[in-house]
Order: structure tokens, then C-alpha cells, then sequence
């Protein structure tokens, strides 16, 4: 359960978006992911994962430290890029594709939710079942932008500052939703998308952009992960840098560019998922 978000690493349609729209702002996104249930020598949480995630020109550039693994996000084009830069490996996958893995990932979860119907798990079939059709007690406090979607199945906590603009709220939505119907088909233990994008739509009817992510799961081992983001509303020169030296490593012929499910299927055999 630990891919929950993401820059990565927080993070779920087709849709045509005008260049204004995406094009909006230029920025960066720092992100920490940490894990409450495992704390470091001074009682504190530990991180567990770290992503760095730059906007430009319309395209969104997320970088997850932990792995060496850039995912490029191209709204124009209509998909992602993945690059495992450790493995000089790559590929692409089309939002059309990755709207048809989601179909075929609910069309199971029904099937494994008759299934457990029959058997005594109860509390695993209701997890499943809000999973693919979460319903929460929605609060928000606009004096200072905190968000709380709950349910006693799993809750969210988003502390939040206003976006520059509706155009900058809009685009990290899209990019957002998008960004957790990936993880949820690359890494095999993700949560279900649709709750996350519940509180997408939420921060983005009030224009927000989240700075503090909490996700708590009603599960047996009392998961509560959290991602802290450090934004900064422009590009710096290192920041630029990267940029370049990423669109080099997709210029210069050395990747090799596999299929969707092969790039998947070396990702999962390395981390035993």
C-alpha cells in the first residue's frame, strides 16, 4: 500500500485540454513520503520514498529518487513516458491503453468481491467494494484550507494553499488523476484509483494545491502514510538543467524502448511485488 501518491510517488479519463490551460505555470514539487508506522532513532517517521516533480511547457517531469525512474507526463500526446534510467530501459503508454488496464482491474476486483462474498472476509469485501465506489464524509475549513475526506474504510487529510490561478488548479488535477491510475497499474499493491480521485475533484473545487497528504487505512496494520510537498512557484537553474539532460537521455538512442508490460513485468520481479 505504500505507492498511495505520487508527484510519485502523491497521485487516476480522456479529455482534450487547451494549451492555456496546461502551459499555466511553471514549477517544481519536492516531495517525502512517510511511512507512521516505522519511525527513525528519534521517534520520527520514517521516508520512504522521495520525488521530484517539475512542470514545463505543458508537460510534467516526475522523477522518484528511490529508483532512479522518471515518468513523463505529455497531455499533448496523450500519454506517459517511463524511463528507468539504472536498467537503460523504457517505455510509453497511451492514456487510451491505460483507461482499458483500469477496466480490466475493476472487472477483476468485481469478479475477486463475488468471490469473497461467499467466504467470511467480510471487512476485506467492504474495503474492495469502497474502493471501487468510495462515498465520504466530506469537511473543509476555508480559513485555512484543510481538507478531510473520510469513511471508516479509509480517510484523507490535505492541508492545502490556494493555486496561483484556475488554469494551475485544473491541470494538477488532471495531471493528478492521471498520475494515480499509473501508479495503481505499474505497482501492483497501489490502492484503487477512484478514492483518489475523489479528493482530487475536491481540492480542485476549491482551487487548491495540496502541500500535506495523509492517507489512513482501517486495515489491520493501521497503515498511515504521508506526503509532505515543498513547492516553489519557479524553475531554477538546476531544475532547467535536469530538463535538458532528461530530453538528451531520450534523444540520444541508448534506451531501450520495450513494451508497457515487459517494462512492468522487469519492475516487479526486481522489487518482489
Amino acid at each position: 500500500m505504500k505507492n498511495f501518491i505520487s508527484g510519485s510517488a502523491v497521485i487516476l479519463f480522456g479529455f482534450l485540454i487547451c494549451q492555456n490551460n496546461i502551459s499555466a505555470q511553471d514549477y517544481r514539487i519536492y516531495t517525502h513520503v512517510l511511512d507512521h508506522r516505522d519511525m527513525d532513532a528519534n521517534g520520527k517517521p520514517k521516508v520512504v520514498a522521495r520525488s521530484l516533480t517539475i512542470w514545463h511547457a505543458g508537460k510534467v517531469y516526475d522523477y522518484m529518487v528511490n529508483v532512479d525512474e522518471l515518468v513523463i507526463y505529455d497531455p499533448f500526446q496523450q500519454r506517459f513516458t517511463i524511463i528507468s534510467s539504472q536498467h537503460n530501459m523504457a517505455c510509453t503508454l497511451d492514456f487510451s491503453e491505460l483507461k482499458q488496464h483500469q477496466k480490466v482491474a475493476r472487472r477483476q476486483a468485481k469478479e475477486y468481491l463475488e468471490e469473497l462474498s461467499e467466504s467470511n472476509e467480510t471487512r476485506q469485501a467492504e474495503l474492495i467494494a469502497f474502493q471501487l465506489d468510495p462515498q465520504f464524509e466530506i469537511e473543509y475549513r476555508p480559513e485555512d484550507h484543510h481538507l478531510a475526506c473520510k469513511s471508516p474504510y479509509l480517510s484523507y487529510i490535505a492541508d492545502a494553499i490556494p493555486a496561483p490561478n484556475k488554469d494551475t488548479a485544473r491541470a494538477f488535477r488532471q495531471y493528478a488523476d492521471w498520475s494515480a491510475q499509473l501508479n495503481f497499474v505499474l505497482h501492483g499493491k497501489s490502492l484503487m484509483p477512484a478514492a483518489r480521485l475523489r479528493l482530487n475533484e475536491e481540492l480542485e473545487k476549491h482551487d487548491l494545491i495540496p502541500v500535506k497528504v495523509t492517507l489512513t487505512l482501517a486495515d489491520s496494520a493501521n497503515s498511515k502514510l504521508s506526503a509532505e510537498h515543498a513547492i516553489n512557484w519557479e524553475l531554477g537553474k538546476h531544475d532547467r538543467f535536469r530538463i535538458t539532460e532528461w530530453k538528451h537521455l531520450l534523444q540520444d538512442g541508448q534506451l531501450k524502448f520495450v513494451s508497457f508490460q515487459e517494462y512492468q513485468r522487469n519492475l516487479l520481479a526486481e522489487y518482489g511485488r
